[in-house]
């Protein structure tokens, strides 16, 4: 890394419905820390997360939003520039993640942009009265070309997992856009490189003197004294 602690930046933005466990998912993610007791989120909230992945500094700008409807309006707006969407639902609660469906999926395709990636998240996955399969919530992820992890915000597993393999993909993308860029400022040069060459051979072409392009129409001064001599002998 050079003057900054990180090499890629990545906005994350959290979502879901209330009582799912977003604000225990970063809290535990991000600080290590889980609580039983939680206050329900009040608009949005965020973290900072730099660590080292791959050999790589990355920070996360994750933020928190409220999954009351009453909130939808100021959550909105933090949609826009987000490099990831998480998705969580509750895996003990089937209205949870059927709402994935009813109104998130078109929440994220009117508000954010159309190549922002998507991690689904089934949290409570410690619970023993799971109601949704981890089947049918891969089978949906799988269909949504979304990443998909289960997740326990009280005990930590696959939480780390989910984030890390997330900014993987993130800094796959990232490098992929930079060449994508860089390819096509080389093109752009060559082309115009090439247009000036060929500015160029047409300006020396057109300046040559008119008797270079014309040499083979000029007569042959030998067959021309032949022609004479000839005329002479009769």
């Amino acid at each position: 890394m050079s003057n900054r602690e990180y090499d890629y930046l990545f906005k994350l933005v959290i979502i879901g419905n209330s009582g799912v466990g977003k604000s225990s998912l970063l809290l535990r993610y991000t600080d290590d820390t889980f609580s039983e007791n939680y206050i329900s989120t009040i608009g949005v909230d965020f973290k900072f997360k730099t660590f080292r992945l791959d050999g790589k500094g990355l920070k996360l700008q994750i933020w928190d939003t409220a999954g009351q409807e009453r909130f939808r309006t100021i959550t909105n707006a933090y949609y826009k520039g987000a490099d990831a969407i998480v998705l969580v639902y509750d895996t003990t609660c089937t209205q949870s993640f059927s709402e994935i469906e009813k109104s998130w999926i078109d929440e994220i395709y009117k508000h954010a942009g159309k190549n922002t990636t998507i991690l689904l998240v089934g949290n409570k996955c410690d619970l023993p009265n799971k109601s949704v399969t981890t089947e049918r919530a891969q089978e949906y992820a799988k269909e949504k070309l979304m990443l998909f992890y289960e997740t326990s915000a009280k005990s930590s597993h696959g939480v780390s997992q989910a984030f890390e393999e997330l900014s993987r993909l993130l800094i796959i993308k990232r490098d992929m856009k930079v060449e994508e860029k860089k390819l096509k400022r080389k093109q752009k040069k060559d082309s115009s490189s090439n247009s000036d060459s060929d500015k160029k051979n047409s300006s020396e072409t057109s300046n040559e003197p008119q008797e270079n392009i014309n040499l083979w129409l000029r007569p042959n001064k030998k067959i021309e004294e032949e022609k004479q001599q000839q005329k002479c002998n009769c």
